[in-house]
């Protein structure tokens, strides 16, 4: 993987994502409740992947779960495909 795929998230981006002005103090208490912490060594930077893993685990949602609900079953894209027709 080149270094111009991996994307960081920079605190303000993330507080502004989660609906917060600013990187404040109930934000950053938010990420600690849920466990989303910056990338090590990299303060003040987060990874979308441990982000989205962790709001996942809070919901209560598996891989399993997003990837089903992500992709049509092949019945619906047959069923969509024959639509167009």
């Amino acid at each position: 993987m080149s270094p111009s795929h991996i994307q960081l998230i920079p605190t303000p981006e993330l507080a502004l994502l989660f609906g917060y002005n600013e990187p404040s103090a109930s934000f950053y208490d938010f990420c600690r409740r849920t466990g989303i912490a910056p990338v090590p060594g990299r303060r003040g930077w987060y990874d979308p992947k441990l982000i989205r893993a962790r709001l996942d685990a809070v919901q209560g949602i598996s891989a399993a779960e997003r990837e089903a609900t992500s992709q049509p079953s092949l019945v619906a894209q047959r069923r969509a495909r024959r639509a167009q027709k």
